[in-house]
């Protein structure tokens, strides 16, 4: 062996001994199991207690998403949107959770609501998690002067069924 094949494969071996156990740990802990995913998305729906000990114990779950049907994606802060949970909401927010225009319709940001549908009309009918609509999120967000605003633009269902087979 020459000395340049000796230095190439010298430096080819401590290089993936160096780089190889960090990959390993990428890897193995890049990503939740979905049970994981789903039961904290789940607990978002209705128990705060439960949603806030998962939070805490695992605060890298919070902007994960369950897909409940095929392209079915929800956020537990969608969860708690269109359950009303205003109380889970909150705190998922003060963890830094990301909103859509559902969780803007149910926390009650209306101007930017607006805002949004007048510069993108189709968003009017587009079907949150499980088919829920704006509409559902403005009435369980207590917010009746969005409803009627949506309604005067045309949304009058709450639930848009088979939106996702």
């Amino acid at each position: 062996m020459n000395r340049k094949s000796f230095l190439k494969t010298g430096a080819l071996l401590s290089s993936s001994i160096l780089i190889s156990p960090q990959l390993y740990s990428i890897q193995e802990n890049s990503n939740f199991d979905l049970e994981e995913i789903r039961e904290f998305v789940f607990a978002a729906h209705k128990d705060f207690d439960e949603t806030k000990r998962i939070i805490e114990t695992k605060p890298l779950l919070l902007n994960c998403t369950n897909q409940a049907k095929k392209g079915d994606f929800e956020t537990a802060v969608g969860g708690a949107s269109h359950m009303g949970r205003k109380d889970i909401a909150d705190l998922l927010v003060s963890k830094g959770a990301r909103l859509d225009i559902f969780n803007y319709t149910f926390l009650g940001y209306h101007d930017f609501v607006k805002k949004l549908i007048e510069d993108y009309p189709d968003l009017l009918w587009a079907p949150g998690p499980h088919g829920f609509t704006l509409l559902h999120h403005a009435k369980v967000g207590e917010h009746t002067e969005m409803q009627e605003w949506l309604t005067e633009k045309g949304l009058t269902e709450t639930f848009i069924k088979g939106a996702f087979g």
